[in-house]
């Protein structure tokens, strides 16, 4: 993997490649049978911890590429698209039989992902190519290559599917991309190496959880610039918004924290403790409950969010990442 815990960046597997390390949401709809998973990916081990939310327990582990980090759910709740950054393809997974369809090639360092409703485009982000690889899932090829900033890792599709945001690690920036044309329309400056993106569910805020200033940027999305700036926990890592719009959550791993914050009010309200160095961080579809993966404990975190207090740890697999939208829920 590309890097060392200490610096943050991207591809931990593979420590000795390059000596640092960086370190992505929309609500989704249940499976058409009733399915309640968190897909967590497991970079260590090279696999997929199926978590059922009812149970709170895995019940079912499945084998994908190498090193698998970026997670997308198709919004039909069929497909779960995963990236596998060493063996540079994306595994495409059943979500109702639990099992692996197919891998995709896609270049050279696939990190960030996001789909459309049904699964069958795929936006994958490149961090050595620095580009934006459109996927044609079903015919398993790539439809167009899309340049962007250096090293993009995080990219979140709208919910009206024009809009595709990217945030560019080495460039302090996030790039906008219309989905119709393919292009990039916009590009807006954000803070030191944005990594994970949120967006709220009516998509007029866009935040970008910047790593190497501790801090998470939010935009409006009809002026494209930043309307505020709000302090986190040290080295935070990704984001997703309450369903209601209210509120952040943003992992931070060298505190092994949770930072939570009003939007409306633009500040950090609460911290709560997870398990070590957590990574992602998705929610159910009720708001109830937020699930966060631990890189260092190989572990998932659940928080209550009425209470903001961690109610439960689940051991997963080695060096578990989940960067994404990991959570299928009605």
């Amino acid at each position: 993997m590309l890097f060392s815990i200490n610096e943050n960046a991207f591809f931990k597997a593979t420590l000795n490649r390059v000596a640092f390390f960086v370190f992505a949401s929309f609500s989704l709809s249940a499976c058409a049978e009733p399915a309640n998973y968190a897909f967590i990916s497991n970079q260590l081990s090279n696999d997929i911890s199926v978590i059922d939310i009812n149970k709170k327990a895995v019940v079912s582990t499945i084998t994908v590429g190498t090193a698998p980090a970026g997670v997308a759910l198709s919004q039909n709740g069929q497909r779960v698209l995963i990236t596998n950054p060493d063996s540079q393809n994306i595994s495409v997974l059943d979500a109702r039989q639990l099992t692996e369809i197919s891998q995709i090639p896609v270049g050279q360092g696939p990190v960030g992902i996001a789909t459309n409703h049904d699964g069958s485009l795929a936006y994958v982000a490149d961090w050595y190519e620095h580009k934006i690889s459109v996927v044609e899932v079903d015919k398993q090829l790539i439809r167009k290559r899309i340049d962007v900033g250096n090293s993009p890792a995080g990219v979140i599709l709208n919910e009206s599917q024009n809009r595709l945001y990217v945030a560019n690690r080495d460039d302090n920036s996030v790039s906008i991309i219309d989905t119709v044309t393919e292009q990039v329309v916009d590009t807006v400056e954000v803070g030191q190496a944005p990594f994970g993106l949120a967006l709220t569910a009516d998509g007029k805020r866009l935040f970008s959880v910047n790593v190497q200033d501790n801090s998470v940027s939010m935009l409006d999305t009809d002026s494209l610039t930043v309307i505020a700036t709000i302090e986190v926990g040290e080295w935070p890592y990704c984001a997703v918004s309450s369903p209601d719009g209210k509120f952040l959550y943003v992992t931070n791993q060298d505190e092994n924290t949770v930072s939570v914050i009003d939007i409306a009010a633009a500040e950090t309200i609460n911290t709560i403790e997870v398990d070590d160095s957590p990574e992602g961080i998705d929610i159910t579809a009720n708001g109830k409950h937020l699930y966060v993966s631990n890189w260092g404990s190989g572990s998932v975190s659940i928080i209550d969010t009425e209470t903001g207090k961690r109610i439960e740890d689940i051991k997963t697999g080695d060096g578990s990442r989940a960067f994404g939208d990991f959570i299928i829920s009605q």
